[in-house]
């Protein structure tokens, strides 16, 4: 099925009048597309759906091999077979939106984690009171006294714990967003740091805006961040993947089209994996995804490259090691540069 596009009459770019009958995707003259792109958003969202699932067999071919055959849409790529499977790149851009999208509502889903010892503790006395209610009169003393001397040291842990908490709040809500460096030193003298350069001033900068983050807005940068992270490894992966099979003789292209092929992989897995946590509320299958992810790699792998199980085994590892050090590395670079900015 095609596509529904709004065309003009006339070409917007140099006046070309279309002639009635005649093909009028394009500009004859300039060869310019006939697409008037001042349309509700909806119209263009369905344009960019229609366009990568072609409401026929493409999307659904595409997506059959690219789940149940590692490597074979790479290998077809390269083979010139291209029209009958969805483009790499528009189907990544496709499946990388629908990943982000179910990431953001299962983020969004999950309440905020407990995540100071504070917040721990305030829970432990309820916990003991429902202990002794639920020991009644058949507890032994020995047992009952236990219990409320350990409420007794949790009351005190908390208010201890209260008084930090509130203390370290205190100083970082009085930095303001774009503090002099005069306010950062005297805020890390409190924190009692000795080593006063831009890293440690742009730390505490960025650890006073995060802060003030509400929880939609943390959410929202993780997820800007994280989409930009795994954008920029995609074309790392493929450079590791030339460095570890030199031997092949590939183009850096071949290796890039399987490294979107794979992260591709790897965002329906994840996908599959999220929706599997609404069916199935009891078990966790992340550790089945992850060995269904390193297995798929292993038989992809193979099948592009065409090496032997062992050979391939350790190509595999030395490129999963190399890539977990590229990961850590453009990591620890964003923080250097949000820190720099």
């Amino acid at each position: 099925m095609g596509k529904h596009l709004r065309k003009y009459p006339v070409c917007t770019n140099c006046e070309f009048e279309f002639v009635q009958e005649q093909p009028d995707n394009f500009c004859p003259r300039c060869g310019q597309e006939n697409h008037d792109l001042n349309v509700p958003f909806q119209h263009v969202a369905l344009e960019l759906l229609e366009g990568t699932i072609h409401y026929d067999s493409k999307f659904w071919i595409t997506v059959k091999y690219l789940l149940f055959a590692p490597g074979k849409l790479t290998n077809e790529f390269h083979r010139g077979r291209r029209m009958g499977y969805v483009p790499p790149i528009r189907l990544y851009v496709f499946i990388s939106f629908v990943f982000f999208f179910l990431l953001s509502l299962r983020v969004g889903h999950i309440e905020g984690g407990e995540r100071t010892l504070g917040s721990q503790l305030r829970k432990a006395p309820s916990q003991v009171d429902s202990l002794l209610v639920q020991a009644g009169p058949q507890a032994t003393d020995s047992i009952r006294k236990r219990l409320e001397e350990r409420n007794i040291n949790m009351d005190s842990l908390l208010v201890a714990d209260n008084q930090t908490e509130n203390y370290n709040f205190a100083t970082l809500d009085s930095i303001p967003p774009h503090a002099s460096t005069a306010q950062l030193d005297s805020a890390l003298n409190t924190f009692k740091v000795k080593n006063h350069n831009w890293f440690t001033r742009g730390v505490l900068q960025k650890s006073a805006d995060f802060q003030r983050l509400t929880r939609d807005e943390l959410i929202a940068k993780g997820l800007k961040y994280l989409s930009l992270m795994m954008f920029v490894l995609m074309p790392v992966f493929a450079l590791l993947l030339k460095l570890v099979f030199f031997r092949a003789r590939r183009f850096y292209m071949e290796h890039l089209i399987f490294s979107i092929h794979l992260h591709c992989f790897y965002f329906v897995l994840y996908i599959l994996y999220m929706l599997s946590l609404y069916l199935f509320t009891s078990i966790d299958l992340f550790g089945w995804a992850n060995l269904l992810g390193f297995l798929y790699l292993f038989f992809g792998l193979r099948r592009v490259f065409k090496r032997g199980y062992l050979r391939t085994f350790f190509n595999m590892a030395t490129v999963l090691f190399l890539y977990l050090i590229a990961g850590v590395t453009t990591l620890l670079l964003g923080l250097v540069v949000s820190l720099a900015v």
